[in-house]
């Protein structure tokens, strides 16, 4: 059974169906090397590319793809993405999708089964025509806004809206914004925590981190540590697999970041311990051997000198937070 299923319609955009598959494949690799991300390897396991009637997926500009399958391929799946497509002259669109009620039918029936519905561009028609905007607002393409507004008039919508995302639907209208669209549906189909190891992959910004540095040997490094930080990690092998000092190294490191390869890997250990704080039932031993200290008492001193809070008090107030306000509105 798989967990995320891709929809794919005649026309799909390469790019903004990369974007979902990339990030499935990116999270593969993060289960595979980080055994503090295990408890999450279960949902990444199961990805399907389908098409309405099991045939290849027909990319934009006349490329395929090979699909798993048609619309009966998938059993209540955790979450469904429609990437953009070319939806060709405007004045068709409506008509042409409105013939095709089986893709409407089976939408409402994975949402009323609980499944979250994603769609960006012009795959936001379609979950107008599903009527899955009932209770929220949808984030639709400037350029089809006009058209949007004749034949959806009830359906609320802000054309500056980028992003939108109400219980189990969200719409992303620009393509410049998938990568965003991509994280927030990844966190609320299965965990922020997720999310923001995806975002970091990617070469983003995590809570607390640092934008991947200008300085091209310490990117590498960067990227060497966020591969390696779960294991009994040296700094002189970092350096030894750049080819270069550890004085050097550390150097570098600090006039890009301002902090050392040490500090660096604490930090990413410590948001790896937070994650599992708030989102397992793990022990904090456990937690601790995980993310790669295997003295407990070294452990606790470097979670709170980051944190300000022990693993304790940390887990308890994130809990006691995540209970009151979910992570992703």
């Amino acid at each position: 059974m798989p967990d995320l299923v891709v929809l794919a319609s005649s026309g799909t955009y390469a790019a903004s169906l990369g974007w979902i598959l990339d990030a499935h494949s990116v999270l593969g690799e993060l289960y595979d090397s980080n055994a503090s991300l295990s408890d999450y390897s279960r949902m990444a396991t199961g990805l399907s590319l389908l098409t309405r009637d099991g045939g290849p997926a027909l990319l934009a500009g006349g490329r395929s793809l090979p699909s798993d399958g048609g619309l009966g391929s998938a059993s209540a799946p955790r979450l469904i993405y429609l990437p953009a497509f070319d939806c060709g002259p405007l004045d068709h669109l409506h008509d042409a999708l409105r013939e095709d009620r089986r893709v409407s039918d089976w939408l409402r029936a994975q949402h009323g089964g609980g499944a979250i519905v994603a769609a960006s561009g012009a795959s936001v028609w379609r979950l107008a025509q599903a009527g899955l905007f009932e209770a929220t607002r949808a984030a639709v393409e400037p350029r089809l806004a006009p058209a949007f507004r004749r034949a959806f008039p009830r359906i609320d919508f802000e054309p500056l809206q980028g992003l939108s995302a109400s219980g189990q639907v969200m719409s992303c209208a620009a393509a410049s914004l998938e990568r965003e669209f991509v994280l927030r549906v990844i966190a609320r189909a299965l965990s922020f925590g997720v999310a923001e190891w995806l975002d970091m992959r990617w070469g983003g910004r995590a809570e607390g981190g640092h934008a991947q540095s200008a300085d091209p040997l310490v990117s590498r490094a960067e990227l060497w540590i966020r591969e390696h930080f779960t294991e009994n990690l040296r700094i002189q092998d970092l350096a030894a697999a750049l080819s270069v000092s550890h004085q050097t190294l550390t150097r570098r490191f600090r006039l890009a970041l301002g902090i050392t390869p040490l500090d660096y890997t604490q930090k990413l250990r410590v948001q790896a311990a937070q994650m599992m704080l708030r989102e397992t039932r793990r022990t904090v031993a456990e937690i601790a051997a995980l993310v790669g200290y295997s003295d407990l008492p070294t452990f606790r001193t470097v979670f709170h000198e980051h944190a300000g809070l022990t693993p304790a008090a940390f887990r308890s107030r994130a809990q006691a937070g995540l209970a009151q306000n979910p992570p992703v509105s």
